[in-house]
Order: C-alpha cells, then sequence, then structure tokens
C-alpha cells in the first residue's frame, strides 16, 4: 500500500513539472510573437538611457515566466483561476513616463498569461473597479440597474509594479541604473504571493548625451 502511494505521488509529480514544462514552453512561443511587433516603449532616441522596447520584452518575458512556473502560484491555480488586477505602475524613477505608456509593462505580462488557452485557465483578469464604474457611467447605466454586487467578478490578486532609478549625471555623462519590481499580492490579506524584478543599466557619453 506504501509504495502505491509513493508512486501515486511520484506521478503527481511528474504531471505537475511536466506542467510547468508545458507553461514555459508556450510563453516563450508567445513572447516570440509579440517581440516581433514591439515597438518603441518609452523612448524613440536609442543612444539615451530610457527603458527602450527592448527592456519591455525581456522584462516582461521574465516577469511571466517566472508566474506561470512558481510553485505557490501553481498549485493554487490547480484548485480554480486567479482573477487579477492590474494597478497603474507606480514610477520612481527620474524619467517622465507618461500613464499608458508605463502600464504597457502590465499589459504585456497580462497578454502573455492570457494568449493560450492553457494558460487562460489559471489566470482571469477584471478591470480596475475605478475604471468599470466609469465605464457602465459612460454607458447610461445607474445603480439602481447594476443590481446587487454578487453578480461582479471581484479581484482575488492585484498585479503591481513600481520602478526605481539610481541616476548620475556629470557634463558628458550620464548613467541609470533600473531596479523595476513586479509583485502579486493577496488583496484580501495584503500578503505578497510572488515578487519578481528586473535589472539594468545604461549610460551615455559625450555627443550622445542630450
Amino acid at each position: 500500500m506504501k509504495n502505491s502511494q509513493t508512486r501515486s505521488s511520484f506521478k503527481k509529480f511528474v504531471a505537475s513539472c511536466l506542467r510547468v514544462k508545458e507553461n514555459m514552453l508556450i510563453l516563450s512561443a508567445v513572447s516570440v510573437m509579440l517581440a516581433g511587433c514591439a515597438g518603441p516603449a518609452i523612448n524613440p532616441h536609442a543612444r539615451s538611457t530610457f527603458l527602450n522596447s527592448h527592456d519591455l520584452v525581456n522584462m516582461t518575458d521574465q516577469m511571466a515566466a517566472s508566474i506561470a512556473s512558481d510553485p505557490i502560484i501553481t498549485k493554487i491555480t490547480a484548485r480554480h483561476p486567479m482573477v487579477i488586477v492590474l494597478t497603474p505602475l507606480k514610477n520612481d524613477t527620474n524619467e517622465l513616463i507618461p500613464r499608458d505608456q508605463g502600464d504597457t509593462f502590465l499589459h504585456r505580462v497580462r497578454v502573455l498569461l492570457t494568449a493560450h488557452q492553457s494558460l487562460r485557465r489559471h489566470f482571469e483578469f477584471v478591470l480596475n473597479p475605478a475604471t468599470f464604474n466609469r465605464l457602465q457611467k459612460q454607458e447610461g447605466i445607474s445603480t439602481a440597474q447594476l443590481g446587487p454586487r454578487a453578480g461582479r467578478v471581484l479581484p482575488q490578486y492585484a498585479l503591481q509594479a513600481t520602478f526605481y532609478a539610481d541616476t548620475k549625471v556629470a557634463p558628458k555623462y550620464r548613467s541609470d541604473y533600473y531596479l523595476c519590481t513586479f509583485f502579486l499580492t493577496n488583496i484580501h490579506s495584503g500578503r505578497i504571493i510572488w515578487e519578481g524584478s528586473y535589472e539594468t543599466k545604461k549610460a551615455v557619453h559625450g555627443g550622445f548625451l542630450y
């Protein structure tokens, strides 16, 4: 009986590993397709210290792959899908990042996690409640027409990102070290269940500095 239970546990472990490997392969394929159509994300000038489309692709590929293969998240999504809301990017760098461009970093993670059916069963994304209410008002839907809130799919987790930078400037030199952090938080408990980061350093000299 004990040997039978051991074999059963081993089979479940192998199956779990295969699912993780499959998700990683799917994310790799999706990221290749998205990379082919990625344009400038933050600044169109290649010779600057600003984050660019290369950072966007590399960063979000890493974050999506890390989320999909994380043991805690895999355990949660084996029972039910994770319902996630995106929160606006928090920018603590010296670089001006417009809201819509900053949110591209979070939305590309969302696209990677929902682009394939096998991943879509594990991750569901919903609108931010403030955005949801604004859209309903735009459509002329009153509070009375909405009925009870019980019918609305409410988020259980929040995907957030904060970008930091250490900037050094001289008459003919500028460098920026970026630390871009992403984290998934359980909305009810406030507990961070996953966190990932992307680091890069950029520098320009002389005539390229502006």
